[in-house]
């Protein structure tokens, strides 16, 4: 894991140097998630559903074609849990990198990129209050821009390393899954 963040590191810096005749790349972006999660421990399964905003931060070449950009995601899910009935409103936060790509043909956007962190804290309720934390994995995305505006499709598949708190009889909360899907508003800004 240590080998693949500092090879992202390194392809980001290369790519940013490389970029220093075109420019700034900013996108702010409001988006919907919808998350399937499971417990690996009984293979229960929850739920995340709600807004939230990201912001894509980094620099574009090759005639604004390439970007490479720093990714981060803040959101207000709701957390249902099937096998407990926890339900509670959350906060659920990533920070990541992306490489992608904006063609001329139609707008057409893609990109991919990794999560290196994040966290998913759903509310007390009942006799429920837990936290997970060292969120990582893979994020790909797919969009069009139109004019100033993008409309983006995000998929993150989410492995969480580590989860506190009282969840009823559980003795451990550790490889919490979520794989989240997101539809999404942004406005790329090429600077």
């Amino acid at each position: 894991m240590k080998h693949l963040k500092l090879a992202f590191a390194a392809v980001l810096l290369l790519f940013s140097v490389q970029s220093m005749a075109a420019g700034f790349y900013f996108e702010p972006g409001v988006f919907y998630e919808s998350g399937k999660a499971t417990v690996d421990l009984d293979e229960s399964e929850a739920t995340t559903k709600g807004l939230g905003a990201d912001l894509k931060l980094g620099m574009h070449f090759v005639d604004s074609m390439l970007f490479v950009a720093l990714d981060g995601t803040y959101s207000k899910p709701k957390f249902k849990h099937d096998n407990t009935g926890y339900e509670a409103d959350a906060v659920s936060s990533t920070y990541g990198g992306v490489i992608g790509v904006q063609t001329p043909l139609l707008g057409l956007r893609l990109w991919a990129g990794y999560v290196f962190g994040g966290t998913l804290d759903p509310d007390e309720s009942g006799v429920f209050d837990v936290k997970f934390e060292e969120a990582s994995g893979p994020k790909v995305g797919v969009g069009i821009k139109i004019f100033v505006v993008a409309i983006n499709f995000e998929y993150m598949d989410l492995k969480y390393k580590k989860g506190t708190g009282n969840w009823g009889s559980f003795p451990s909360l550790d490889d919490f899954g979520n794989k989240v899907s997101m539809v999404s508003l942004s406005i790329p800004f090429m600077f």
